[in-house]
C-alpha cells in the first residue's frame, strides 16, 4: 500500500467494519461497506518472549492490507515496568511505519474482566507502551479502548475516574453493548448510544473534554442482543441518530459535536461463546444499511 492509498482511505470521515468469525472477503460480501477489522491476541503466559506478540501482529495484519485493522494485546504491567517489552515495542513501531493501516490497542477493556487493571496501573502501562512504540515510529496510532460497562454510574471506572481521564492516547475507543440475558444483565436491548449509560459516562469523562483538541474516537465493538426485530429497530434508530450527528457537525463545524471516526459492529459469539450477539435476518440487513450510510460520509 503506497502513501496515496493510505491517504485516500484516511480521508474518509469514518472507518467502518463488522467483526465476524470470517475472512474479510466474506464479511464484505455480507456488508459491502465494511473495510476495517478487529483482532485480538491473548495475554502471554508468564515468562514467554514478548516477541511472540509481534509475530502474531504481523500474521493478523496481513488479510487487512486493503482496509485496516485494530489489533489488541495485553502486556503484563510488571514486565512493561521492568523494560521487558521495550525492544519489542520499538520493533512494532518501526514495522508500523511500513504498515500504516494497522493500529494498536494496548490492553483493551482494562477497566473490567479477568485481566482488569486499576486506573493508575493502566495509565502507567499504556503510557510506557505507547511511548516505546512511537519511539519506533512517531506516526504510530496507539488506542485506549474502554469497557462501557464500567463507565455506567455504578461502574468501577466511573466511581474513580481520575487516572483514567489522564490517559493520553492517539485514539479513544469504547466497546458498547445493548442487550440483556440471564448471564450478562448489562443494558436493555433498545438503548442506542445517546441513551446508553455506559457509553455516555465514558464519552462525558474521556472524550468530551478533549473534543476541542481534534481527537479521534469511536466504537471498537458495538453489539446488539435481543429478538431480531428489536435489534433491527435499535440499529436503525442508532443509524438515524448518527445521521443527525454528522449532519449537525457538517452544518456547524462545532468541535463539541464532532462525530465518531470509527464504527466497528460486533457479530460473533465472542470469548463467552454467546451466539445471541450474532446478527441475523433483519438485524443483519439493518447493520448493512448503517455501515453503508456511514461509509458514504
Amino acid at each position: 500500500m503506497n502513501v496515496n492509498e493510505v491517504s485516500a482511505r484516511d480521508a474518509r470521515t469514518v472507518s467502518v467494519g463488522v467483526h465476524e468469525d470470517a475472512l474479510p472477503s466474506v464479511t464484505r460480501e455480507r456488508y459491502p461497506a465494511a473495510r476495517v477489522g478487529r483482532e485480538f491476541i491473548p495475554p502471554l503466559p508468564r515468562g514467554k518472549d514478548p516477541g511472540k506478540v509481534f509475530e502474531r501482529i504481523r500474521e493478523l495484519a496481513r488479510p487487512w492490507r486493503d482496509g485496516g485493522v485494530y489489533i489488541s494485546y495485553k502486556p503484563a504491567p510488571g514486565e512493561v515496568a521492568a523494560g521487558d517489552w521495550t525492544r519489542v515495542h520499538r520493533d512494532i513501531g518501526r514495522w508500523l511505519a511500513d504498515h500504516p493501516w494497522v493500529r494498536i490497542i494496548v490492553h483493551h477493556e482494562p477497566e473490567g474482566g479477568r485481566d482488569r487493571l486499576d486506573g493508575a496501573t493502566f495509565r502507567a502501562v499504556f503510557a510506557r507502551s505507547r511511548d516505546e512504540i512511537k519511539a519506533g515510529w512517531a506516526g504510530a496510532r496507539v488506542a485506549y479502548c474502554a469497557m462501557a460497562y464500567q463507565w455506567r454510574p455504578s461502574g468501577r471506572a466511573a466511581q474513580a475516574p481520575g487516572q483514567w481521564r489522564r490517559v493520553e492516547a492517539d485514539e479513544y475507543l469504547c466497546d458498547v453493548y445493548s442487550g440483556m440475558n440471564e448471564n450478562n444483565g448489562a443494558f436493555p436491548a433498545h438503548l442506542i448510544l445517546p441513551e446508553h449509560p455506559g457509553y455516555t459516562g465514558w464519552f462525558d469523562t474521556i472524550v468530551r473534554p478533549r473534543l476541542a483538541t481534534g481527537l479521534t474516537y469511536g466504537l471498537a465493538e458495538r453489539g446488539f442482543m435481543g429478538e431480531d426485530g428489536l435489534r433491527a429497530a435499535t440499529i436503525r434508530r442508532e443509524s438515524a441518530w448518527l445521521d443527525r450527528v454528522f449532519d449537525r457537525h457538517a452544518a456547524t463545524g462545532d468541535p463539541a459535536g464532532r462525530p465518531p471516526t470509527v464504527y466497528l459492529a460486533w457479530s460473533t459469539p465472542g470469548a463467552e461463546d454467546d451466539k445471541a450477539w450474532v446478527l441475523t435476518d433483519d438485524s443483519r440487513t439493518a447493520m448493512r444499511e448503517l455501515t453503508g450510510a456511514l461509509a458514504r460520509r
